[in-house]
C-alpha cells in the first residue's frame, strides 16, 4: 500500500503531464502560426523596386 504522500505526488505529476494535452495536440495538428497574406497591394506599393508576383521574372 502506498503512502498518502506518494499518492498525492503521483496525482500531481499525472495532472501536470496531462495539462495542456488538448492544446498541444491541436498545435501539432494545425500549427501555431496564423495564416497571413504574403503579397498584398500595400506591400507591393511600399516596395516599388521589387518584382511583382504577377510579373514574369524571366524577362531580364
Amino acid at each position: 500500500m502506498s503512502s498518502a504522500t506518494q499518492k498525492t505526488e503521483f496525482r500531481r505529476k499525472r495532472r501536470h503531464e496531462n495539462a495542456g494535452r488538448a492544446r498541444k495536440a491541436r498545435a501539432a495538428r494545425l500549427g501555431t502560426t496564423p495564416a497571413f497574406p504574403l503579397h498584398t497591394p500595400e506591400a507591393d506599393a511600399n516596395a516599388p523596386n521589387q518584382v511583382s508576383p504577377d510579373q514574369d521574372s524571366s524577362q531580364d
